[in-house]
């Protein structure tokens, strides 16, 4: 019960972030994967779209154009990944997290 007090309190100080503030603010995490753009962002997305808050609801995960790939994100911000072509099947995941949590990194990997 207190991590999840903890958690709100955190999202409640950082407030409404836009993309960029998250990449600049966030910590960062690099990924490396030999699948297409289009299939690790598409994966991110739709097991993004499955994870709930601590509240039970559903994050809301989107996806938009990013230069030379896409941006997956979710509702506020919190959590955002921009999967980008790097090479000749190599396609790079840089996840960005305004919360640091074990999950959203084994969610991302799965989708490598």
């Amino acid at each position: 019960m207190k991590a999840k007090i903890l958690l709100f309190a955190i999202f409640a100080l950082v407030g409404c972030q836009s993309l960029n503030d998250t990449r600049g603010n966030g910590e960062e995490l690099t990924f490396i994967s030999r699948n297409s753009v289009d299939e690790v962002s598409q994966c991110i997305l739709v097991k993004w779209q499955n994870e709930k808050d601590i509240f039970g609801v559903p994050y809301g995960a989107f996806i938009q154009p990013f230069p030379d790939g896409k941006t997956v994100y979710v509702n506020g911000n919190y959590f955002i990944a921009d999967v980008t072509s790097s090479g000749i099947n190599k396609t790079t995941v840089k996840l960005y997290q305004l919360v640091s949590k074990d999950r959203w990194i084994k969610i991302t990997n799965s989708c490598l």
